[in-house]
């Protein structure tokens, strides 16, 4: 039994990025087809990419706080890009160091 808890316990769970967006979004668009990539490069594993459409009901504090700035992505609370992706190479390293322990 304690093998399988350390085992339970070892695993990291992935870092969750909070993608604020809305289906007819161009630019949320264009900051999914840079973020998946840089993503599947560092490894899909390590992150969990949960899509926030503002446009639903249940997200409206959301809409009250971003209808004029998506896409934003997010992890805990800070801010990792809004608007457009402009520095590909600082958003890799802006993950890349997510990873890294404290």
């Amino acid at each position: 039994m304690i093998r399988l808890q350390n085992y339970l316990f070892s695993k990291t769970q992935p870092i969750v990025i909070k993608f604020f967006t809305k289906p007819i979004c161009s630019l949320c668009l264009e900051a999914k087809e840079d973020l998946y990539p840089i993503l599947d490069e560092i490894g899909t594993d390590k992150f969990l990419v949960k899509e926030i459409n503002i446009d639903l009901e249940e997200n409206k504090e959301y809409y009250d706080k971003f209808k004029f700035d998506i896409p934003v992505a997010m992890i805990d609370n800070q801010v990792l890009f809004k608007h457009r992706v402009n520095d590909l190479d600082k958003l890799f390293y802006d993950l890349e160091s997510k990873l890294k322990p404290k």
